[in-house]
C-alpha cells in the first residue's frame, strides 16, 4: 500500500497527463501511463521531474506579511521542520521546495478493513522581502480510485494535512511575527479594471454574509453593475473569479479568500509561469 513505488506513483498522479507524455515520451494512457514511466526511470528522474514542475499541479496557497524583513543569513536549514529537497537564493528572499507526507485514515468495505495511504504533497515556500507565500500541491479527493473497484470507502480522515504543513512554518518564522497578507485590495484593483470578474461571490456585510451564484457563463458585474459596486466596499471572502481576457500566462480562473489571504488553482496550469502570475499581480496592486 505504501511502498516506495506506490508513492512514487501517487506522486506523479498529481501531475497533467499531457505534461507526462511529453516529459517522458509516452503513449500510454491511465494505470499504463504511470507504470510505463515508473518502469522505464529511476526515483531520482522522477522526482527532479515533480519537484521542477510543481506550478503545473493544482494548488492551495497562503500568504503571510513579515513584521520585519527576511534576513537569509540567519536562516537555518538543519531546523527547518520539513526535510528541504529544492532551495533557491536570490537577491530579495528564497524559495524552498518540501514534500510533506499527508496520510489518509480509511476505512473499507468487502471486507471490512482500517488502513492509511500516504502521499507526498509538494510544496513551496517562498519568502520575498515582506512576503511570505506557501503553495500546496491539491491532493486526489477521490480516494476510492486508489483501491480495487470492488470496495466501497465507508470513511476517510486526514491525519496529517497542510493545514498541520502551513502552522508548522508559521511557528518556524515567528520571530518575524507572520500576519496573514489580506489581498482585498489586490483583488478589486484586478476587478476594477476589468482583468477579472466573478462567477461566484461571497462578502460581508455588518450583520450578515452575503453570496450571489452565477448562471452559465454570466458574470457579477457585467450583469449586476449595482451589486458589485455594493461588494467593492466590502471585504471579500471566498469568491471564484475567471480572466476576461484569454491569455496563455494566466489560468482560465481561480478562487480567492482574500480576507483570509487564500487562493485556490483548481486547475492544471498550462505553463509554470501561470500561478506565479496570479500571485505576482494581486500582491504588485495589493
Amino acid at each position: 500500500m505504501n511502498s516506495d513505488r506506490n508513492l512514487l506513483k501517487r506522486l506523479i498522479r498529481l501531475y497533467p497527463v499531457k505534461l507526462l507524455k511529453e516529459e517522458f515520451g509516452t503513449t500510454e494512457v491511465s494505470d499504463a501511463l504511470y507504470d510505463e514511466i515508473i518502469n522505464s526511470n529511476n526515483a531520482a528522474i522522477i522526482k527532479t521531474f515533480a519537484y521542477n514542475n510543481i506550478d503545473y499541479t493544482k494548488q492551495h496557497i497562503y500568504l503571510y506579511i513579515l513584521g520585519t524583513n527576511f534576513n537569509q543569513a540567519r536562516f537555518n536549514q538543519t531546523t527547518f521542520p520539513f526535510t528541504i529537497i529544492q532551495q533557491v537564493k536570490n537577491a530579495v528572499g528564497l524559495s524552498i521546495t518540501i514534500s510533506p507526507v499527508v496520510d489518509f485514515s480509511v476505512v473499507l468495505s468487502n471486507q471490512f478493513e482500517e488502513t492509511v495511504i500516504k502521499f507526498n504533497q509538494p510544496t513551496i515556500v517562498t519568502i520575498n522581502n515582506r512576503h511570505r507565500i506557501i503553495k500546496t500541491t491539491i491532493l486526489e479527493k477521490n480516494i476510492g480510485t486508489y483501491f480495487d473497484a470492488t470496495r466501497r470507502v465507508l470513511d476517510v480522515q486526514k491525519v496529517h494535512d497542510e493545514d498541520e504543513t502551513v502552522q508548522k512554518i508559521i511557528t518556524y518564522f515567528a520571530n518575524y511575527n507572520p500576519i496573514i497578507c489580506d489581498i482585498n485590495r489586490g483583488i478589486k484593483y484586478l476587478w476594477a479594471n476589468d482583468r477579472i470578474d466573478s462567477k461566484y461571490a461571497k462578502w460581508k456585510k455588518n450583520r450578515s454574509t452575503t453570496t450571489e451564484a452565477m448562471d452559465e457563463n454570466y458574470t457579477l458585474k457585467s450583469q449586476y453593475p449595482d451589486v458589485y459596486r455594493s461588494v467593492m466596499s466590502s471585504p471579500l471572502n471566498k469568491t471564484i473569479f475567471k480572466y476576461l481576457i484569454e491569455d496563455e500566462n494566466f489560468p482560465d480562473h481561480f478562487t480567492a479568500d482574500p480576507t483570509n489571504g487564500e487562493l485556490s488553482i483548481p486547475l492544471y496550469s498550462k505553463n509554470l509561469n501561470q500561478i506565479p502570475n496570479v500571485i505576482n499581480e494581486i500582491l504588485s496592486n495589493n
